[in-house]
């Protein structure tokens, strides 16, 4: 199994389409111990469709990200990707505990964060505004 987490200083995150790196995990035998990191620089890509093109070219089976819109959300599962949000945290252990199955799809019903960094409405970091799905307005 092959897993994608948005990257940033070895943690999880918090936008899918705004990452500039992905750490990419491919596990042989879907088996923790067996497993090959790989850092993924997105350059100029920029944007879901951009992103999702990305991740069928990795041939990921799951991505992991702290945030992802709806639309994002449907690029990915129109081409067999599982998108798992609303993570924050170390990216290495979000993607282990995912293999072992002990990495809720819906982490919502484990307290998970909510991946949002905006801040509040008035501090997204955003150019031109963001739908992250979060509720902060952008």
């Amino acid at each position: 199994m092959r897993i994608a987490v948005a990257y940033e200083n070895g943690e999880i995150y918090g936008h899918f389409g705004h990452a500039a790196m992905f750490a990419i995990y491919d596990y042989a035998n879907a088996d923790v111990n067996q497993c090959t990191k790989y850092l993924v620089e997105t350059g100029a890509r920029h944007g879901h469709a951009d992103m999702a093109q990305l991740m069928r070219e990795q041939k990921v089976d799951a991505v992991i990200c702290g945030n992802m819109g709806p639309e994002a959300k449907a690029a990915l599962l129109s081409i067999g990707i599982v998108p798992i949000v609303g993570y924050c945290g170390s990216a290495d252990d979000a993607a282990d505990l995912l293999i072992l199955g002990q990495l809720p799809i819906d982490p919502g019903a484990a307290g998970g964060c909510s991946g949002c960094d905006h801040g509040g409405a008035d501090g997204c970091s955003c150019e031109g505004g963001c739908d992250c799905g979060c509720g902060c307005g952008f």
